[in-house]
């Protein structure tokens, strides 16, 4: 793990995926796939990219909606083949998860995203989901740095949320 992410933990809320999370994205990846085992994805180097990266997605939205009490994960679009995440949106208020895994920490570009949270996914079924960036949180960075490229560690703060109620009214 980054040792910038080491030493800003506190931003962070761990949550632990259950086994049974990892099966479904595993039956779902053979599926989009038309394969009949994971032996035979694994044999694939696309077939263990898309895996990795459909785990990390499902993985960050699993355990944000959760985080924030949605009552219920929604599987049904995540086994269509062509889903692709989009931004949650509650009350007219986007919210993009920006996604990372390994040591490398997450860039993005401040014209494709409002109010944001970072989600580091672990290999070992720990997630870890961070607090709300605003919009004008993101705008500060861009007028500091003069560069719409934003890092992860431009952030000096995030804010803490407990609830979907309480993320809507943080964010902008």
């Amino acid at each position: 793990m980054n040792k910038v992410l080491i030493n800003q933990l506190v931003y962070f809320k761990r949550v632990n995926i259950p086994k049974y999370i990892e099966a479904n994205i595993q039956l779902i990846a053979l599926k989009h796939l038309d394969l009949a085992d994971m032996g035979k994805l694994r044999d694939r180097v696309e077939g263990d990219l898309y895996y990795s990266s459909l785990r990390n997605d499902i993985f960050s939205e699993y355990a944000f909606e959760n985080l924030i009490g949605l009552r219920k994960f929604d599987w049904d679009k995540r086994t269509k083949k062509n889903y692709s995440r989009k931004k949650y949106i509650f009350e007219d208020k986007m919210l993009n998860l920006i996604v990372f895994v390994g040591d490398s920490l997450p860039k993005f570009s401040a014209d494709h995203v409002s109010n944001c949270i970072f989600v580091y996914v672990n290999t070992d079924s720990r997630v870890l989901v961070s607090g709300l960036a605003t919009k004008s949180m993101i705008d500060e960075v861009v007028a500091e740095n003069n560069s719409k490229i934003i890092e992860y560690t431009d952030f000096k703060t995030l804010i803490e949320y407990g609830s979907v109620d309480d993320l809507v009214v943080k964010m902008e």
